[in-house]
């Protein structure tokens, strides 16, 4: 991963150094691989989204922010002060976790659109493909 592309695409991280954007660029390789589905600039521009949403929560983890403030604003209140804050319709914790972060909300769009069919994991490539009434390939 370019650094440089990360910080330019990621203005608010522009202040990070290299090494801790390395290091989370690393463990951002452990969610996602290039397969078939994800590869070439969509495979990076998922890595860099992936990346933003890590470095994106370590760095309000490390700042004292609270957990659950994440979200669109649902309502907010002056007297004594009163916000909250609501997150989108998830069906699994994946979701749920892509959600805390506007990089994580733009992976999950991201992925959505290239799984609309289903994804396909393992197996000979040519399973890939979609069978006829009889199990004839097509």
């Amino acid at each position: 991963m370019e650094i440089a592309t990360f910080k330019k695409m990621f203005s608010v991280f522009e202040q990070s150094d290299d090494e801790t954007i390395s290091l989370w660029a690393d463990v951002a390789n452990t969610f996602l691989k290039e397969s078939w589905a994800l590869s070439g600039k969509t495979f990076e521009h998922a890595h860099l989204l992936l990346t933003a949403h890590l470095l994106h929560l370590a760095t309000k983890a490390n700042s004292g922010s609270e957990n659950g403030t994440t979200g669109v604003v649902a309502s907010a209140s002056q007297g004594s002060v009163s916000v909250s804050f609501s997150t989108p319709q998830t069906s699994n914790g994946w979701q749920y976790w892509l959600s805390t972060s506007p990089y994580g909300l733009q992976l999950w769009a991201l992925l959505k659109q290239l799984s609309a069919g289903g994804f396909y994991i393992g197996g000979l490539p040519e399973r890939k493909a979609v069978k006829k009434v009889g199990g004839v390939w097509l």
